[in-house]
């Protein structure tokens, strides 16, 4: 598996044994189109290995190259496709790579510089000829460079255009340094664009959503075109050809069984749990065209015992922490996780549209799409009503690990892979001790002096993110004809709906306990919690106190109500 390879021509190489899922396809259409281009996707969805692709085919096209006795693209799509037999200037930067060590974008902007001036002496373009002492700013060299190079010849190849950008979001000075440099570039680009042979970009965030105006508006994004929808991520129809070998070995070691003896049923039983897990990324929005993601899914046929793990929150559950970061600050917590349960999130496409990371007022959820957190339920529209969804397994649960990590300052994962099962166990045993006994196991992972909880909204937030990191659906402040219900929880699998309504207790004092639980108990039967919040035939309603004294933290008192039968 090619987990850490991102090079075309080490995953081509004869001298290598990596599995290549063919996206030469889309190489074709991006590299016959002179016009700019960029295509924004989640960190670890093949944005590098793509431009890596473009890259190979410019340089040396489909002659073999590197010593290779055979093209890079023997056996490939575009092996039938592509005939420009030309050899282009090639200039490919990695604006992460680039910007990993610095830590001012000046230090960028200077190896930036650094690398386009030695780009400039490997290919013999004298720079001399047009600049008559050394340049002070990236955009007089890059000026410079594109006046030299003979028209149509340059490709120009950026990676991660925007990460400079994401790191210094939160600093207005550095910030500002980044935009002029980056506005300085799409201003190039426009003023020379009879210079370029292609142009193609690659990044987590629009350009329009750092502020960089009318720059880059000759671009052609990509992002939410129907045809490239599956031109990053593996389909089920690539699993199946690429991934034929390490499905059936995976099967057998789930069915205990050589791999000569796996039926093909058995292997889409596999896949099927792996498209729990994986599968349901759209950028189109097309219900047709879904993919899994690349890094999970070669993570998953890596492990020796081909267990579904969350490989995501493991490994880049993070993903930008910068952008994550200030979504995250803006994010209404418990209106998402209702939002989220009752459907989808619900968003304005105008104001997704307009959404900036350096707008505050923003909604947060276009840059939770951008980072692999939620994707489209439904064709991208450029007016009314958008609806977005954690995607899988995988993401539903790193996404409420993350939450609970920003939220509760935790140091560690709260939810895992087994968190629905053992929900659900005590869900529906309705047994007050058993619910106590879940919810406080998970309480000791909370370090009290990183957060402290203070409040009964403070509660319900966390029990809201344990429940929606086990798959569950909680939804808080429900209406009913008399008032809210602090939490309901429907389990239509066992067509049972539970209500939780929780009291806030700062004192260990026993009698002020009982207290705070009989007034819960009285508070459900008075206004009916739950009676007309779901459809289930059984309504389980529970009381639940909270006591906060510093040596107690934990629900003291858990107690079932009542139970309502319809039928």
């Amino acid at each position: 598996m090619p987990t850490g390879f991102q090079s075309f021509d080490q995953l081509r190489s004869n001298r290598n044994n990596f599995v290549y899922v063919d996206k030469t396809a889309y190489v074709y259409e991006i590299a016959s189109n002179e016009f700019p281009q960029i295509l924004t996707r989640p960190r670890r969805f093949g944005k590098s290995t793509l431009l890596s692709t473009v890259k190979e085919l410019f340089l040396h096209g489909l002659e073999p190259c590197d010593g290779q006795t055979e093209s890079y693209f023997k056996g490939l799509a575009i092996e039938k496709l592509w005939r420009d037999d030309g050899h282009y200037l090639v200039l490919h930067l990695d604006f992460n790579e680039i910007n990993s060590d610095c830590t001012t974008a000046a230090a960028f902007e200077q190896l930036l510089m650094n690398y386009v001036t030695a780009f400039c002496r490997e290919h013999n373009i004298d720079l001399a000829k047009k600049l008559i002492a050394e340049p002070q700013r990236f955009r007089e060299l890059f000026s410079a460079m594109l006046e030299l190079v003979p028209n149509r010849s340059l490709v120009l190849l950026l990676d991660e255009y925007d990460s400079p950008l994401h790191y210094h979001c939160d600093n207005e000075q550095e910030l500002e340094i980044c935009r002029f440099l980056m506005r300085g570039i799409f201003s190039a680009i426009k003023r020379h664009s009879n210079k370029f042979r292609c142009i193609f970009f690659t990044g987590v965030t629009r350009f329009q959503d750092l502020d960089l105006g009318s720059a880059g508006n000759n671009f052609t994004d990509l992002s939410f075109e129907k045809g490239f929808a599956a031109c990053c991520g593996y389909t089920r129809d690539e699993l199946k050809q690429y991934f034929a070998q390490q499905l059936r070995y995976a099967t057998a070691v789930r069915e205990k069984c050589a791999p000569e003896a796996v039926s093909d049923a058995q292997v889409e039983k596999l896949l099927n749990e792996m498209s729990d897990w994986y599968d349901g990324y759209s950028f189109s929005g097309a219900q047709n065209i879904k993919v899994f993601s690349p890094w999970s899914v070669l993570r998953f046929f890596s492990n020796e015992d081909a267990l579904v793990q969350p490989y995501w929150s493991n490994e880049v559950g993070n993903g930008i922490p910068q952008v994550l970061k200030i979504a995250l600050d803006r994010l209404d917590l418990p209106q998402l996780i209702n939002d989220a349960s009752v459907g989808d999130i619900e968003i304005d496409s105008n104001q997704f549209q307009q959404s900036s990371l350096l707008n505050p007022k923003a909604n947060s959820s276009s840059l939770l799409f951008q980072t692999g957190y939620l994707t489209l339920c439904e064709p991208f529209i450029t007016s009314g009503k958008l609806h977005l969804r954690c995607p899988n397994k995988e993401i539903r649960l790193a996404f409420a690990n993350l939450l609970a990590r920003h939220f509760f300052n935790l140091e560690e994962d709260i939810c895992s892979p087994e968190s629905s099962s053992k929900a659900v166990l005590a869900l529906i045993s309705l047994d007050p001790d058993k619910i106590r006994a879940y919810f406080n196991q998970i309480l000791s992972a909370i370090s009290y002096s990183n957060f402290n909880i203070t409040n009964e909204a403070a509660v319900a937030n966390f029990v809201s993110v344990l429940l929606f990191g086990a798959e569950l659906k909680p939804r808080n402040e429900v209406l009913s004809s008399l008032g809210r219900a602090d939490c309901v929880i429907d389990l239509p699998r066992y067509k049972l709906t539970v209500v939780f309504e929780y009291k806030f207790e700062s004192s260990s004092n026993p009698k002020k306990l009982e207290q705070k639980l009989e007034e819960a108990v009285v508070q459900v039967k008075k206004r009916e919690y739950g009676d007309n919040a779901t459809s289930e035939p059984r309504v389980a309603r529970f009381a639940l106190v909270f006591c906060a004294a510093p040596k107690v933290r934990k629900f003291f008192h858990v107690s079932l109500v009542d139970i309502i039968n319809r039928a």
